[in-house]
């Protein structure tokens, strides 16, 4: 009874396993590009790997490119309105990771994907031997203040939200905070994949970012993890420090939000000597 007992049990952590597996490949679809050194990115609010296409090629050459596509908030299920959807992202990208039998990797994250970055870094810090965060999701006062009025109306009028986000308003949002108001082809293509999303993921990403996408960066004092902030001088969206503010870890390219389509070079120069080991930083 005994033997039969543990063979059981072994049966069902394999079973477990096994589903577990599949949970995790459905849930984060990537595609591999290049060889080397395994470097994860990680996409921003509403689109996909397909923002890192003007980047790849240029990183590609260096290290085994992962370009994974986060879970919609509608699958991750309540948890993205109480504010642990970014949590819930990071505890599947450490699976991702075992299924994938690496021991470590490095980040280079974009928009709100750092906020995915972060509650990474500060969960297992011991995987990651270099972070970048890539016009880190640091809003400016008065975009906080439209996410809170935002939470105030989806709880009245939720309908009236999912209608602002949608159509020629989601793409004169994207227009305005994502290019500055200068028309690009990115932006038809950021459309394209937009319009995949249903409003009331879009909404609900927005509204589970931390602190209504003011609070501050906290990774955890005992992470010896190098991590590199790249801010855009033009973002719209992104509060950008001072340059007299800024710390040793911060690096400034003159480009608006929408950088890794419109400022790749410039991002593949801070970025390949850093994760090269080239540019040495204090500790995050």
């Amino acid at each position: 009874m005994i033997q039969y007992r543990y063979d059981k049990r072994m049966y069902n952590h394999a079973y477990w396993r096994i589903i577990r597996e599949l949970f995790i490949h459905m849930m984060l679809s990537y595609q591999l590009e290049g060889t080397g050194f395994p470097l994860l990115l990680i996409h921003g609010w509403g689109v996909t790997g397909h923002v890192w296409q003007e980047l790849a090629p240029l990183l590609s050459p260096h290290f085994q490119l992962i370009l994974v596509e986060l879970p919609a908030a509608y699958i991750a299920g309540a948890v993205a309105c109480d504010a642990l959807y970014y949590k819930t992202c990071s505890e599947l990208l450490e699976e991702l990771r075992i299924v994938m039998g690496l021991e470590h990797w490095a980040i280079l994250a974009y928009s709100t994907g750092t906020r995915v970055s972060e509650a990474y870094v500060q969960q297992y810090p011991q995987h990651v031997t270099q972070a970048i965060f890539l016009c880190p999701l640091y809003l400016r006062k008065h975009w906080q203040i439209g996410l809170q009025i935002e939470e105030w109306v989806d709880a009245r009028y939720p309908n009236l939200i999912n209608w602002f986000l949608s159509g020629w308003r989601l793409s004169t949002l994207l227009l305005g905070l994502g290019f500055n108001l200068r028309r690009s082809a990115a932006v038809k293509e950021w459309m394209r994949e937009l319009a995949h999303r249903s409003p009331d993921n879009l909404k609900h990403l927005l509204l589970a970012l931390p602190g209504k996408g003011r609070a501050p960066f906290t990774l955890t004092t005992t992470s010896d993890v190098p991590v590199l902030f790249i801010w855009g001088r033009s973002d719209m969206l992104v509060a950008c420090p001072q340059r007299w503010r800024a710390h040793a870890n911060d690096r400034f390219i003159f480009a608006n939000h929408a950088a890794p389509v419109l400022a790749a070079e410039k991002i593949a120069r801070i970025a390949l000597p850093f994760f090269s080991g080239e540019i040495g930083l204090p500790l995050s």
